[in-house]
């Protein structure tokens, strides 16, 4: 069953930054000045909120880990998940190092799981309940007596930059901060 873990606070904030958004620009256009300038900054401030404070999460299936940052992508077979610590927040080690969660960057966040296909919506949860789910699903390491095997069967880790995302911040943010100089 496929379980996603995400920061409702972060989420409230990306909609009030949404809203915001959409009420500037008619606010802006009855009080005069270029039309354009003014929905730059807002889909500038949208798609930041998006990027930012809506996508990242953590989804769990039987077969991975998935970490959705700002940056980045990550994809942890399990047999490379060797624990989850919650000293500094969320962070999974595995066999290329640790990897802190961008939703859980310290011990007293608050996140809400949602599993699919489960009735009555999301559960909060602290930052230690939801490294005991994702706890749950690592495996327990295996003892080797004897010499290693002959074939190994890939536990793959994938990570896919977010290239696209952080380009258009980079050039949303410039061209907002142009915009907001003209105004």
């Amino acid at each position: 069953m496929n379980t996603t873990i995400v920061a409702p606070g972060l989420r409230v904030l990306a909609l009030v930054l949404w809203a915001a958004a959409v009420v500037l620009v008619p606010l802006a256009l009855v009080g005069g000045g270029s039309p354009w300038l003014v929905p730059i900054p807002s889909i500038c401030v949208a798609f930041v909120a998006w990027a930012v404070l809506w996508r990242p999460r953590i989804e769990l299936t039987p077969e991975h880990l998935r970490i959705v940052d700002v940056r980045r992508t990550s994809t942890y077979a399990w047999r490379r998940v060797t624990d989850v610590r919650t000293k500094y927040g969320i962070e999974v080690v595995s066999s290329e190092g640790v990897r802190r969660v961008w939703i859980a960057t310290r011990p007293t966040a608050r996140l809400a799981i949602s599993r699919a296909g489960q009735p009555g919506g999301t559960d909060r949860v602290d930052v230690e309940a939801a490294a005991t789910r994702i706890r749950a699903l690592v495996p327990a390491p295996v003892a080797q007596d004897g010499p290693p095997p002959a074939t190994v069967d890939a536990a793959p880790v994938t990570h896919r930059t977010h290239g696209w995302t952080v380009l258009a911040m980079v050039v949303l943010g410039v061209a907002a901060s142009m915009a907001a100089a003209r105004l």
